[in-house]
């Protein structure tokens, strides 16, 4: 059976600790390419955190597209033209937002190159560092709401984040999701948004079938695809449940070229 495309996670997957792609995996994903796989990002990153990585891969082109925002976007990574979208609805933002506030917790979206917080927080500030997008404190909420949303990030120490993972995912059972993208990181996203849903969606559209798909990841954001691509895998620093739910398990880490160890002994030999 042919690996037709293949969605890589970023973050603790195909980049390294200090955020670089190895030239080891920029060299497995060019023969992937150059042997006609699609080659799709799939972060829990906006596109503005995420562009620079298509273009030092070479994924710019007129057939490519990334799944941004934990799979609430699809995107044409040429022009960045939103293919599909899912939005948390007016009605709920401001619940969801009360009810993060009032567990003592900031929220952060992250939209139009620009993080939108509810308050001054050092995670905030620390992530406008890292991704170059400035901090904009959110004023007219009503306004804000009015469009829906991606998603709610919540930052915060990882057993809180725990705590509150649990608490929310009872409160909006049915009408979004709730997971951790780091253990200091707690989304909240569509119920239809994550990045299987999002794999599904991209797969359909260019009409391959999901069991020639391959998905990499590492945390709980990468379940969903890593569970519903034909070729699930994993690197050898993913959580347990990526790992147990993974057709096949890099001896690997992200910053021992898991990426091409997969691409190259499952991608090219499919």
């Amino acid at each position: 059976m042919n690996v037709d495309l293949i969605a890589i996670d970023l973050d603790d997957t195909l980049l390294r600790t200090d955020l670089s792609i190895s030239d080891k995996n920029k060299r497995a994903l060019a023969r992937a390419a150059a042997s006609g796989i699609r080659v799709v990002l799939a972060s829990g990153r906006n596109i503005h955190s995420m562009r620079a990585y298509a273009e030092d891969l070479g994924l710019l082109g007129p057939g490519d597209y990334m799944i941004c925002s934990n799979g609430a976007e699809i995107l044409h990574s040429r022009s960045t033209r939103i293919i599909d979208e899912r939005r948390l609805s007016p009605e709920l933002c401001p619940q969801i937002a009360s009810a993060i506030e009032e567990r003592g917790f900031p929220w952060q979206i992250y939209e139009e190159g620009i993080i939108h917080a509810s308050r001054a927080n050092l995670w905030a500030l620390k992530d406008s560092r890292l991704s170059g997008q400035p901090v904009i404190l959110v004023e007219d909420r009503e306004d804000f709401f009015a469009r829906g949303l991606l998603k709610f990030v919540v930052p915060g120490e990882p057993e809180a984040i725990s705590d509150l993972v649990r608490e929310l995912s009872a409160l909006f059972a049915g009408r979004a999701t709730v997971f951790t993208s780091k253990p200091y990181f707690l989304e909240v996203i569509p119920i239809d948004a994550d990045k299987g849903s999002a794999l599904v969606r991209l797969c359909d559209m260019l009409g391959l079938s999901l069991s020639n798909a391959m998905a990499i990841g590492d945390a709980m954001n990468d379940l969903g695809m890593v569970k519903a691509a034909g070729f699930g895998c994993a690197p050898a620093n993913a959580i347990l449940e990526v790992k147990a739910a993974a057709r096949y398990v890099s001896a690997m880490t992200n910053d021992e070229d898991a990426v091409a160890d997969l691409v190259e002994s499952v991608a090219l030999r499919a």
